[in-house]
């Protein structure tokens, strides 16, 4: 069947890195500028585009990429530059070498994984990335050179409406952003637009879990279980969820992002240097190993959403016993986007 072939070629461990070269010149035939596009993996992920998008060919992602605008994504330390397609489906996010051949000595295992989303109905809200590339130019006329790499994945809130965002690691050190707003509680329109961390969800939700329907909650656990074993296999840390709140739809868009970098060397350095300046009472640094991460990322999530049963629910009278009484936002229709 087509779903088995485009799966094979999803898994295909055959490297199919290509490079391509072009120029401009002018009528006399001199060249002013050279080109290159190095499309990393391209045979797996135009499998990943075509099972994800539903396109047959690829014009419709070119035709996106091919108008792309800057795009201030605020809430990132790393300084990375970003743009957005005009058509708001993808985000192109630039990324260091270091990433770059992370990701690429991991991708079968990242196009195993996905495959199972796309094929086996394994529960998962990994943000899709549906292609990495090289590009790069040398203009003969200036001298001037410029290479980078970058990373294209799905916009999680594309046609969404979406009012408030929070990035959550599950860490509490120095994951707090300080907003103007009139009564200070961080849930006025002074946080609108900007992208808040954990401890302002704490503030937002005044420590309580935020609700979500059974069946929301059941699918959003199987995911972070599934999406977080997976990550720390293959030695992933420092990646994030974000959580966007469709206030139209009352739902809630997640999807786990920043999954490209490995426990490696940097880390190391980055935890010594962040254990140096703990004093007793400060939370643990944000960066630690991958099961420690997966695991207190796991237990960030089971304090920040909680299950809020409906006339659905089986065993209704146990899951209410666990429920608190007096949640006043427990009527809200939260659901997570698959």
């Amino acid at each position: 069947t087509d779903m088995s072939a485009l799966e094979a070629q999803m898994l295909s461990q055959q490297k199919s890195h290509i490079k391509h070269r072009f120029a401009d010149v002018d009528e006399k035939g001199t060249t002013l500028c050279k080109f290159m596009c190095q499309t990393y993996w391209a045979t797996q992920f135009q499998a990943v585009r075509k099972a994800f998008l539903g396109d047959d060919d690829d014009n419709g992602y070119v035709a996106s990429l091919s108008v792309a605008r800057a795009w201030n994504a605020q809430g990132g330390k790393s300084g990375a530059v970003f743009l957005k397609s005009a058509d708001g489906r993808f985000v192109v996010k630039q990324i260091t070498r270091t990433e770059l051949q992370m990701f690429l000595d991991y991708a079968p295992a990242y196009f195993e994984y996905i495959s199972k989303a796309f094929f086996h109905n394994m529960e998962t809200v990994l943000c899709k990335v549906v292609g990495v590339y090289t590009i790069g130019y040398q203009n003969r006329v200036t001298g001037k050179r410029y290479m980078e790499q970058v990373v294209v994945m799905q916009n999680l809130f594309h046609e969404r409406v979406i009012t408030r965002v929070f990035d959550l690691k599950g860490s509490a050190r120095s994951r707090y952003v300080q907003v103007d707003d009139e009564d200070g509680s961080g849930s006025g329109s002074g946080d609108k637009g900007r992208v808040l961390l954990d401890d302002n969800f704490m503030e937002f939700t005044e420590g309580r879990p935020l609700p979500l329907h059974d069946r929301a909650k059941e699918y959003f656990n199987k995911a972070v279980l599934n999406d977080t074993l997976f990550l720390s296999i293959i030695n992933v840390v420092d990646y994030s969820i974000l959580v966007g709140m469709d206030e139209e739809k009352n739902e809630l868009v997640v999807g786990i992002i920043d999954y490209m970098r490995q426990y490696d060397i940097i880390k190391r350095m980055e935890r010594m240097g962040k254990s140096v300046g703990m004093i007793a009472g400060q939370a643990e640094p944000t960066i630690i190993q991958p099961p420690a991460y997966r695991n207190r990322f796991q237990q960030a999530m089971q304090r920040y959403f909680m299950m809020v049963p409906d006339k659905w629910t089986w065993c209704l009278g146990r899951s209410e016993e666990r429920a608190p009484q007096n949640h006043q936002q427990g009527n809200n229709n939260n659901n997570n986007n698959k």
